[in-house]
C-alpha cells in the first residue's frame, strides 16, 4: 500500500468522524464559514489522494485508466453517502447542495490529478 492510499484512508476516516458527529458536538470553526467550499475542499483532497494511490499501485495502462475512474466514483459516492447518513444523526441533516459540493470537489481532485500527471510526463 502506498502513501497516497494510506493518506486517502486516513482522510476518509477524518471526514467520517467530522461529518457524522452530532451537530451540537461539532466545533464552530471560522475557517469553515464558507460551508460549501469546505465540503468541496475535503472531497477534493480525498479524490486526489485516492486516485493517486490507485494509479500508483497499478502498472498496466488500461488498469491505470480504470483506477482514475474508480477513484473518482468512490470519492463522489462517499460524499453523497456521507450526506445521506447525516439525515439520521441528531442535529444534522442531509443537504443536497452539500452533496453537490462534495461531488464537485471530487471532480476537482480528478482535475488536479490529471494536471499533475501531464506535468510529470
Amino acid at each position: 500500500m502506498n502513501k497516497y492510499l494510506i493518506g486517502s484512508i486516513l482522510w476518509a476516516i477524518l471526514i467520517l468522524i467530522l461529518t457524522l458527529t452530532p451537530g451540537k458536538s461539532v466545533p464552530d470553526l471560522s475557517i469553515f464559514s464558507y460551508d460549501k467550499l469546505g465540503h468541496g475542499f475535503v472531497f477534493f483532497v480525498l479524490a486526489f489522494l485516492l486516485i493517486s494511490g490507485l494509479y500508483e499501485n497499478l502498472k498496466d495502462s488500461i488498469k491505470r485508466k480504470n483506477a482514475i475512474y474508480i477513484g473518482m466514483l468512490v470519492a463522489a459516492t462517499y460524499g453523497f453517502l456521507i450526506e445521506a447518513a447525516q439525515s439520521i444523526i441528531p442535529d444534522r441533516s442531509m443537504e443536497a447542495y452539500d452533496a453537490v459540493a462534495n461531488i464537485a470537489g471530487s471532480f476537482l481532485g480528478l482535475l488536479l490529478f490529471n494536471i499533475r500527471n501531464k506535468l510529470k510526463a
